[in-house]
């Protein structure tokens, strides 16, 4: 499977419906370093690298390397990094333009370890009191125009507000023509919001469940994981596990599970932003119409390629 031919099927991406990545941006300030410092030392960087960051963000970018037509929602902050993000997302072709932009609080900032012996992240975030996307704010999406064939939806921790956002999709595609329905997709991340947000999986067509998460939740592999979790899904859902080097598994609600092994490179240079990855290639190979195996399967193969890389604007070049 390629990433351009899958493009050029789409013929013009401006004309596609395009697929939206709800949830956070912020800037990463990425230090390249040998092997991560230890305490109370001073230690020479190879690279610093800025770049946007923040798993919506991510996924819409990667989304838009493989050729989607995508675009972020999120809440962004005046002040002096406020164009350097709509720099990106302009250069990335992430439309951006919806994003309401606040004043009186900072865009978050994680400064990003990244040690080039072992292609570890270390990430300490910063967000004091940037706000998060509210219902008003999404319905700013003119869904109803059928410019939108996915939403995704980031996990943030403002479940109420996530639910109403979710229940607005389903109360559009309950009303619409089918050809202007809209495939939902929700990422359970973290495990302190784990619970609350497992409680909105009844709202997605497709949720992806991390390996911090399904670890949390006790399982200790992404097959296990697939096969318990997807009852919680509506019926046709989908539950989607991503095991690092033990690839990923997915199951449908009423199908077979499928799996597929990881496509490790050849040395493992950054690991930032794999999980982002994964899911970007995942809903790009279903919203052109591969069935789950196939998808999963590309979304190993392209989070692969990422990690033997730093950042993700090599995967624009990319034959998968």
């Amino acid at each position: 499977m390629c990433a351009m031919r899958l493009q050029e099927a789409g013929e013009d991406r401006d004309r596609e419906r395009k697929v939206a990545c709800v949830g956070l941006v912020c800037v990463d300030i990425v230090k390249v370093i040998n092997s991560f410092p230890e305490e109370d030392t001073d230690q020479r960087c190879q690279d610093c690298i800025w770049q946007k960051g923040g798993n919506a963000a991510n996924t819409a970018t990667v989304l838009s390397y493989l050729g989607a037509a995508s675009e972020f929602l999120g809440t962004l902050a005046k002040g002096p990094y406020l164009q350097f993000l709509q720099t990106d997302f302009e250069q990335s072709r992430v439309v951006c333009q919806r994003c309401p932009v606040l004043a009186d609080c900072q865009l978050p900032i994680s400064v990003v370890i990244v040690s080039s012996s072992t292609g570890s992240r270390t990430i300490l975030h910063t967000n004091k009191n940037l706000r998060e996307l509210s219902l008003e704010d999404f319905q700013k999406l003119p869904l109803s125009s059928g410019q939108y064939s996915w939403i995704h939806f980031e996990g943030r921790p403002n479940p109420e507000e996530m639910r109403k956002m979710m229940v607005h999709v389903e109360e559009h595609n309950a009303s619409c023509e089918e050809s202007s329905s809209v495939i939902a997709s929700l990422e359970l991340e973290k495990p302190a919001t784990a619970q609350q947000l497992s409680e909105l999986m009844i709202h997605a067509d497709i949720v992806f469940v991390s390996k911090d998460v399904a670890t949390h939740l006790g399982f200790t592999d992404p097959v296990s994981a697939v096969e318990s979790l997807v009852s919680r899904c509506k019926p046709g859902g989908a539950v989607i596990c991503p095991w690092g080097e033990r690839g990923a598994a997915g199951k449908r609600s009423g199908a077979d599970t499928v799996t597929s092994p990881a496509f490790p490179p050849e040395v493992v240079v950054d690991t930032l932003g794999a999980g982002d990855t994964f899911n970007a290639a995942t809903i790009f190979a279903l919203n052109a119409g591969k069935n789950l195996r196939e998808a999963v399967t590309f979304g190993c193969r392209v989070a692969g390629a990422k990690c033997g890389m730093v950042g993700n604007r090599g995967l624009q070049e990319m034959r998968f």
